[in-house]
């Protein structure tokens, strides 16, 4: 078992659901990957399409830990809207797939997903936005 660091950078969002009746949404983003999790700050004032240019590490190993094989080599990203005296509303959710970015990373020392977009799922199943995203994969030099 190899393990490294997965960096992902969170670039923005473009044509999120607007849950918010007065005024613009104020989106953030959860990241999850295994038992790791973050979250971006909050785009305020941004509305529907916003930017938030960080980036987020997380320990992952390859192959994975036994267990859930469903979850191993899924990176997950739930969009929020912050609200102030209410719970923050869902906005959607997407997954990338990793197993491919590790497998690679491990051979080569590292690997690239790039910066991509990825459709934003609701809770109906349906499609609204989508967000760009981009991740990497690194193991330490030996030596």
């Amino acid at each position: 078992m190899t393990e490294g660091t997965m960096e992902v950078t969170l670039c923005g969002a473009h044509g999120l659901l607007r849950t918010d009746i007065f005024g613009r949404i104020d989106p953030y983003v959860v990241i999850q990957y295994g038992n790791e999790e973050h979250t971006s700050k909050i785009a305020r004032g941004q509305g529907s399409n916003p930017g938030w240019n960080e980036r987020f590490k997380f320990k992952a190993q390859y192959p994975a830990d036994s267990g859930d094989d469903q979850r191993k080599y899924k990176l997950f990203l739930r969009l929020m809207d912050h609200d102030t005296f209410t719970r923050d509303d869902y906005l959607g959710h997407t997954t990338i797939y990793v197993k491919e970015l590790l497998e690679l990373g491990v051979e080569n020392g590292k690997s690239e997903l790039g910066t991509h977009k990825y459709r934003v799922i609701l809770k109906d199943g349906t499609y609204h936005g989508e967000i760009q995203v981009g991740v990497n994969f690194s193991i330490p030099k030996r030596g």
